[in-house]
């Protein structure tokens, strides 16, 4: 499997860490979506990263589509629950990890237009801030999937939002200080 990605994509990311839990043979190709070069179009229309290209030639795109397909390859993995209320509250801390991301790409698209403060800057930033919140209210006992795409959001804020304080919130900081070292997210830090 390829993963067409760029390094610094979040999205992309929480798929490189997870394939690396999961001791999954997943090869990165360093791909630069604004550059809407064939093989990424061809795989995907929308022409946005992160993509997994399988060994038959298809393609899987869309983050979360890509997570459940590889959880999927590892049967009795032990990153998210399979079914019941912990599975939904695990995609669901997904989401909302993945909303921040959203947010914060929302927001260096309009800065790059000149666009840093008004409404829609003031919703993405207030978004944030309430996700941060909700989150530091969803950390499982055990750190799993869930856990991983909430240090990712965070670390994402510090690559690109510093001023964005999310350690302001002790369970935040406490769950990034215990996951720092581990290796597929250390393996996985983008380029400053």
């Amino acid at each position: 499997m390829q993963l067409l990605a760029s390094l610094t994509s979040p999205y992309a990311r929480k798929l490189r860490v997870l394939a690396h839990e999961l001791a999954l043979p997943v090869t990165l190709v360093e791909t630069a979506p604004m550059e809407d070069g064939p093989e990424l179009l061809a795989a995907n229309p929308l022409g946005k990263v992160p993509v997994l290209m399988l060994d038959d030639g298809s393609s899987v795109v869309d983050s979360r589509v890509i997570a459940a397909y590889l959880l999927a390859q590892a049967p009795g993995q032990t990153l998210l629950a399979t079914a019941g209320p912990a599975h939904w509250h695990g995609l669901t801390t997904e989401a909302i990890a993945d909303g921040i991301l959203d947010a914060a790409i929302n927001l260096r698209f309009h800065a790059a237009q000149g666009v840093t403060e008004g409404a829609w800057p003031d919703r993405q930033r207030r978004a944030i801030a309430r996700a941060l919140a909700a989150l530091a209210g969803r950390i499982g006992a055990v750190p799993g999937y869930p856990e991983i795409c909430i240090v990712i959001a965070c670390e994402y804020l510090d690559l690109r939002f510093p001023d964005i304080d999310w350690r302001a919130h002790g369970e935040l900081r406490a769950l990034q200080a215990a996951l720092t070292d581990r290796p597929s997210l250390a393996a996985t830090r983008p380029p400053g």
